[in-house]
C-alpha cells in the first residue's frame, strides 16, 4: 500500500475515507444531494486518476487534491469542484498567514 506525503513532510498511510469526507464536505457546502454510492464511486475514480502519479509508493497530498478537482469536473460536478477549489484556496491563505 502506498503512502501520502503531507505538506509538512510527514508520511502517512493512504486513507480513502479522507477522500470520501472531502468530497462529501464539498457537496454539503453547496447543499447538493448525493448518495453514499456516488461518493464511493467518485473516491474510487480519484484513486484511479492519481495512480499514475505515485512514485516509489508515495504521493503528495496536492496531487490527490488535484485529482479530486479533475474527477469532480469530469463527472459533471463542476459546481462541487469549484466549492472544493475555493476551500483549498482558503486553507492555503491560512497556511501562508501562519508561516
Amino acid at each position: 500500500m502506498y503512502q501520502v506525503v503531507k505538506r509538512n513532510g510527514t508520511v502517512v498511510p493512504c486513507d480513502i475515507s479522507k477522500i470520501r469526507k472531502a468530497i462529501q464536505k464539498a457537496f454539503d457546502a453547496l447543499g447538493k444531494q448525493y448518495t453514499p454510492d456516488i461518493i464511493d464511486l467518485l473516491a474510487l475514480r480519484v484513486t484511479a486518476d492519481y495512480e499514475p502519479k505515485i512514485k516509489e509508493e508515495k504521493i503528495g497530498v496536492e496531487a490527490i487534491q488535484d485529482s479530486v478537482e479533475s474527477v469532480l469536473i469530469q463527472a459533471g460536478y463542476a459546481d462541487v469542484a469549484k466549492c472544493y477549489i475555493l476551500y483549498r484556496k482558503q486553507h492555503e491563505k491560512i497556511r501562508n498567514i501562519k508561516s
